[in-house]
């Protein structure tokens, strides 16, 4: 049963919801976990960082959790830009110099599975938000759908980690207060058993596209490309079909893929958001993409998403418990610590 109260109720189940429920574990008595999506869902979506995300996610003390996903660690990639190749090797600061890269169906259950191991966090999926209870201006609780059965519980605080396109996040007022549309598509696929580099990934940076393959398991490569919609406007080709082209075309990937074999259909997105919402208010706060979502062409989402589980849980940590806690200034917080990234990820989509 989830009626009843909870110290603390985390709505989406993925990269921030997860890692927010993992983070808060220690200043709560009970959470509650409520993710839309069944235990076998498959998302076309893969989730990429670097020396900075590995940073992030040892801050919130999941690094060891990822790395047991299993996805090799890249040193260096290999760039072709026109006709031109560059060779690339990063810089050795420390062990946490590298990139990597997981598919999201085996990244988020691994997280959802380390905040379980808290003990004190309870999963209810598939379950979904119908109504977020606000009494005298403060969240207090919601109606949640689960087996076909409404229930009412009660909480102290409210955490939105359902995704940039939240309902929930207008229900308690946190509207968008900068918002900036992306021209760029992007579609990826899986492959396995290609005669390619596990330490290297391969960028394509052509007229307004970006093809990238990155190994991201035993033996398995998620192959994307970021095509700008003005190149689709022209040439009339379906994004699928413009992605089965230039993979074909490509110089370096065309001889590996004729050799493994794509295990996945082909899947993605366009016309797509960069959004800013404010972070906190009474009883409640925004995670992940929900309350800043950048747009996926420069990676940059992952630690975006592990920086706002992090401030949360800075100032839960000062409180010493998440009912209670002053989340004030929140927004500021977060706005100022991602503001390198909005601003380079925007550089790009305004092209």
């Amino acid at each position: 049963m989830i009626a009843g109260h909870w110290e603390v109720v985390v709505v989406g189940g993925r990269i921030a919801g997860a890692s927010t429920a993992w983070a808060l574990a220690p200043y709560a008595e009970r959470i509650l976990v409520l993710d839309a999506s069944r235990p076998t869902a498959f998302w076309p979506q893969q989730s990429t960082w670097d020396r900075a995300g590995n940073l992030a996610w040892a801050e919130l003390g999941l690094l060891e959790t990822v790395l047991a996903c299993g996805a090799p660690r890249t040193y260096g990639d290999t760039q072709r830009i026109g006709d031109d190749v560059v060779e690339r090797v990063y810089p050795r600061e420390d062990e946490h110099s590298y990139r990597m890269s997981l598919p999201r169906e085996v990244l988020d259950p691994a997280l959802l599975a380390a905040a379980q191991s808290r003990g004190n966090v309870t999963v209810c999926r598939p379950a979904r938000v119908r109504a977020i209870t606000i009494d005298g201006g403060r969240v207090r609780g919601a109606t949640v759908r689960h087996d076909a059965i409404d229930s009412r519980l009660t909480c102290d605080l409210l955490v939105l980690a359902d995704g940039r396109l939240s309902r929930n996040a207008q229900r308690v007022g946190a509207s968008a207060y900068r918002v900036v549309e992306s021209p760029w598509f992007a579609l990826l696929a899986y492959y396995e058993n290609l005669p390619l580099p596990t330490d290297r990934s391969y960028f394509s940076l052509q007229d307004r596209s970006v093809l990238i393959s990155t190994p991201c398991g035993d033996m398995r490569w998620c192959v994307a490309l970021d095509l700008h919609q003005s190149l689709i406007d022209e040439t009339g080709r379906h994004p699928g079909r413009a992605y089965e082209r230039m993979v074909r075309d490509d110089p370096h990937l065309r001889p590996a893929v004729a050799a493994g074999r794509r295990s996945t259909p082909i899947g993605g997105a366009g016309r797509l958001r960069m959004l800013r919402r404010p972070m906190s208010g009474p009883g409640w706060c925004l995670v992940g993409d929900a309350g800043y979502h950048l747009d996926p062409v420069t990676a940059q989402g992952t630690r975006a998403a592990l920086v706002t589980a992090r401030i949360l849980r800075d100032r839960v940590a000062d409180a010493g418990r998440a009912a209670g806690a002053d989340l004030t200034g929140l927004t500021g917080e977060r706005d100022a610590a991602l503001d390198a990234d909005w601003a380079y990820t925007e550089r790009i989509v305004r092209g």
